[in-house]
């Protein structure tokens, strides 16, 4: 009889632990920007993008859990964006997609139990890593160039040894912090703010200082130059000439992404309805949880 009652006990723990812990697949839709060299102290609204993605998330139980996301969208910026003369005068600008793919933890704050709406919706936050592609661009004069292949700080050229081309691939440490609530048992939805401190400094293409006019011509071309510096569309006339020693950039600190999104989710737990359940009572129509009362029969 005790052997029999201590089954029982683990089988009930066992369903328990299984209500507990389940998958949890969705999508995200919003908006990508960026921090760096050419934000100057704040990020420009104007310069925000689509962002989209998809995600797959195991939660451990009511608090915590592990997601795998792979999101994609458009990061951008210009110096003509800053009030500041010296930076408008270096005239800058680029565009690059950026699609990664992270691992994060996330941690629920009240608990999130969607489940006969025991606790339906909770603020969170989340940290991990991640790996992301990137690939600067910049327009001109009526075309677009990819500029890691130019080096237009020196990189690959014989004069500049110890300055080697960028990577296109990178990691990037996520976190943020979001808001969640069941729609219904199986569906959530949420609002997400995730920042990415990158391993990069030329996301944007810019890092270090400007390399001499004829030095760069002679060992990256051209095109190398002409993106490199391009003071002289701003001033209509000649660019400054920079030389070796000369800022183009801030090395001392990395560039950053971010995502803003909606978040829409379904509950992979078996058993549940599909019904718009909103509370023990019926409200708008929609019908509540089904309780089954059990009567006794009298004895005859």
């Amino acid at each position: 009889m005790k052997v029999l009652q201590l089954l029982g006990l683990l089988t009930l723990s066992g369903s328990m632990a299984a209500q507990m812990s389940y998958f949890e697949v969705g999508v995200m839709g919003g908006v990508a920007n960026y921090y760096g060299d050419m934000t100057h102290d704040y990020v420009v609204a104007d310069e925000s993008h689509f962002a989209y993605g998809g995600y797959i998330k195991y939660n451990l139980d009511h608090k915590m859990g592990l997601k795998f996301n792979v999101y994609s969208g458009t990061v951008s910026a210009a110096d003509a964006n800053s009030d500041r003369a010296n930076l408008k005068a270096r005239n800058l600008s680029f565009t690059s997609p950026v699609t990664e793919a992270a691992f994060t933890f996330e941690y629920n704050f009240f608990g999130y139990r969607p489940v006969e709406f025991k606790q339906r919706y909770s603020p969170y936050v989340y940290a991990g890593v991640a790996a992301f592609h990137f690939n600067p661009q910049a327009y001109y004069e009526g075309e677009w160039y990819d500029l890691q292949p130019l080096g237009t700080e020196g990189q690959g050229s014989e004069y500049f040894p110890y300055r080697d081309k960028y990577r296109l691939y990178e990691f990037a440490i996520p976190f943020g912090v979001g808001f969640k609530w069941a729609l219904t048992e199986r569906w959530n939805m949420g609002l997400e703010y995730g920042a990415r401190w990158t391993f990069t400094d030329y996301l944007d293409d810019v890092s270090r200082t400007y390399v001499d006019r004829n030095l760069l011509i002679e060992s990256n071309g051209i095109d190398a130059y002409n993106l490199s510096n391009r003071s002289g569309e701003y001033l209509g006339g000649e660019p400054f000439d920079y030389g070796n020693n000369d800022w183009r950039g801030d090395p001392t600190n990395t560039d950053w992404y971010m995502w803003l999104g909606i978040t829409f989710s379904r509950n992979l737990i078996k058993g549940l309805d599909e019904g718009f359940r909103t509370s023990a009572k019926d409200q708008l129509g929609c019908p509540g949880p089904r309780h089954i009362n059990k009567v006794k029969k009298k004895k005859t």
